[in-house]
Parts: C-alpha cells; sequence; structure tokens
C-alpha cells in the first residue's frame, strides 16, 4: 500500500495525501505492474492531486503505461499503439456495485470496540476537519495512558481476551483464528459471538450441525448478540466483518425461506438449489483467496528481508545535518521564505 502523507503540520491547511510506489506481480502470467503516486508539487494546483503515473511489464519488456489520478479517471496507453484509452473511471454507477458493507450497531457494540471508540476521529476525518480529528485522537490516547499508569500502580498485568502475542515474531494474534479454507461443501455460514468468530457447519454423516473455533460448549447456545452473515457474503475463516442479526445459528434465518417450503435445513443430506449454487460460487471465491495468501506470504518475505536491512543501516552512525551554526541559518531563510511566498499566494 502507498504510505499516508500529511501536510500542514506546522502552518496551514493539514491534508492528507498517498505517496509511493506500488508494485503487483503475476507469478503465473509473469506480469508486473508498477504504480507511483505522486504528492502535490508546492506550485501545483488542483489538477496536481492524487496524481498516480505507471507501467504494466511482462519480464523486462515494457506493455502499457498508465497516468491519471487514482480517485478519478485512469488512462492506458500500450506500446506501438497510436492514443490513450480510458482504462479505469469510478463513476457513480461503478460505486453502487461495491459489495455491501456489513457492520454492527454502534449500540450494540462494547465501550471499547474499535468502531465505537474511534467514531468522534473518524467523524471528523469525513468532515474533513483534520485538527478536531487530532484533539479526539490525543484524547483517547491520553485516556489509555491514564489507564496504563493505573495498572502499574496497582501491579494488575494486561491480559487481552482475545489475542495472544506470539513469542516467535513478537506479533499479536488473534486467539481463535481458523485458518482452513473454506469448504463450501461443509461450511453455510460465519458469525462471531462475544468476539469469537465461529464457522457453521453441515455433517452429513452424522447428521447434525456442528461448531467450529468454539472454545466452549456455551457458544453454541441461543443468545441475543449472535451476528450471523450470509456464507456467499464473506468466503474466507479471516473476515471478521459480520452482519447484525438476533437469530441463532441453528435458526440460520438467512435459508427459512426455502425450509418454509420443504428445501435444505441444516443437518440434511440433500442442498437446496440455492446452496448448490452458492457452492460452485464460493468455489470460485476459494480459489482467489488461496493466491491471495500466497501474495501475503511473499509480502510477509519482502517485508523480513526491509527489516533486516533496516537493522543493519541503524548500526552505522549517521552524520548529523543540522550540527553548524550555517545549517541553522539556511533552514530558517527556507522557513521564511515559505511562510512568505504562503502569505502571497493567499
Amino acid at each position: 500500500m502507498p504510505y499516508a502523507h500529511c501536510k500542514g503540520i506546522l502552518y496551514g491547511t493539514m491534508t492528507m495525501e498517498l505517496g509511493g510506489r506500488v508494485t503487483i506481480e503475476c507469478e503465473k502470467n509473469n506480469l508486473q505492474a508498477e504504480l507511483e503516486f505522486k504528492l502535490k508539487p508546492f506550485f501545483g494546483g488542483s489538477a496536481s492531486i492524487n496524481q498516480i503515473s505507471g507501467k504494466i511489464m511482462s519480464g523486462e519488456e515494457i506493455l502499457a503505461r498508465l497516468s491519471g489520478h487514482w480517485d478519478r479517471e485512469v488512462f492506458i496507453k500500450e506500446e506501438g499503439r497510436g492514443g490513450t484509452e480510458l482504462f479505469w473511471n469510478p463513476s457513480g454507477e461503478v460505486r453502487r456495485q461495491r459489495l455491501k458493507r456489513h457492520t454492527v450497531l454502534l449500540e450494540e457494540q462494547t465501550e471499547l470496540e474499535s468502531e465505537r471508540l474511534w467514531q468522534h476521529v473518524t467523524r471528523a476525518i469525513c468532515e474533513g476537519d483534520q485538527h478536531k480529528a487530532t484533539q479526539e485522537k490525543f484524547s483517547l490516547e491520553e485516556a489509555q495512558r491514564q489507564r496504563t499508569r493505573e495498572r502499574q500502580q496497582s501491579l494488575m498485568p494486561w491480559k487481552p481476551q482475545l489475542f495472544h502475542l506470539d513469542p516467535a515474531t513478537q506479533e499479536w494474534r488473534y486467539l481463535y483464528e481458523n485458518l482452513s479454507p473454506w469448504d463450501p461443501l461443509k461450511d453455510i455460514a460465519q458469525f462471531e459471538q462475544d468476539g469469537v468468530l465461529h464457522t457453521l457447519q453441515r455433517e452429513t454423516m452424522a447428521g447434525q450441525t456442528t461448531f467450529l473455533g468454539s472454545p466452549e460448549p456455551r457458544h453454541q447456545g441461543p443468545g441475543p448478540d449472535r451476528r450471523l452473515r450470509k456464507a456467499s457474503d464473506q468466503p474466507s475463516g479471516h473476515s471478521q466483518v459480520t452482519e447484525s442479526s438476533g437469530s441463532t445459528p441453528e435458526s440460520c434465518p438467512e435459508l427459512s425461506d426455502e425450509e418454509e417450503d420443504g428445501g435444505f435445513v441444516p443437518g440434511c443430506e440433500s442442498p437446496c438449489p440455492r446452496c448448490g449454487k452458492e457452492a460452485w460460487r464460493l468455489q470460485a471465491l476459494h480459489e482467489a483467496i488461496v493466491s491471495i495468501r500466497e501474495a501475503q506470504q511473499e509480502l510477509h518475505r519482502h517485508l523480513s528481508a526491509m527489516l533486516s536491512s533496516t537493522a543493519q543501516a541503524r548500526q552505522a552512525p549517521a552524520p548529523g545535518l543540522l550540527q553548524s551554526a550555517r545549517s541553522w541559518f539556511l533552514l530558517c531563510v527556507f522557513l521564511a521564505c515559505q511562510l512568505l511566498i504562503n502569505y502571497i499566494l493567499k
């Protein structure tokens, strides 16, 4: 992903842009795309915001070049051909075709769930008020520091309920993660209860429904906080996007229409036509998920190599850039010129 670049921290209006280079590789077809997210130049206008440029290559051969804006139109020009063509345009029709976002209502979330905890920061960012977002963020972080100081004074260790620290990688991992791939022939739906993800499965041999990833039998019982989603919405076992529902997994409200018509019931041997159609769709999605996991593993290897090179670079002492009075004087002159230009341009 490109990095986020903030401007206007010391003076002017605080804005945020995306910058850096992004590389997308396809090992199967030996194709590679390089995209550069460009930052707005100092004297640039509104047309210089969110610009990108890139190229598509097959090995060392350049097949096409890309240009435009990542939030507007992107054009492509194939090598050996004349003009450019429209490659991507996020129009209103395209935006309406995006996947439906399933979230849990704020009043149903606990006080420390991220969406509810950071709701004021999110609202300020959406309104474009970066200063208010910074103030809200500072208030939340200061409250977290205060709770940490209170725990240290009372000698009470912090024990997360849903995560554990991996001693090998020193990274926090989800306690009930299920790395098995989604099986459209056995898996029916995935739901979340008390922060724990469960998979509702269909056992044709035993003639009953079982649950995967349940730490305790109590999660199989009915409850008002049960959040259930369709299997066709998110096939991956890693997804934590949930849909609010007051039904239990045994009732399976998404399949209630078919059950009334004599169709498939969880635990029966013959699936309904809808389940068969969803099974074929989920099979295609499963293949896409496998390729994404391979890309994630490759990205992890690249990050490990970058961290190793960074650690080696830190061992070498870096020369001081502002150790002389002349450097400080030039810096002050440069800042004064920027303030003067900013005042004139206003």
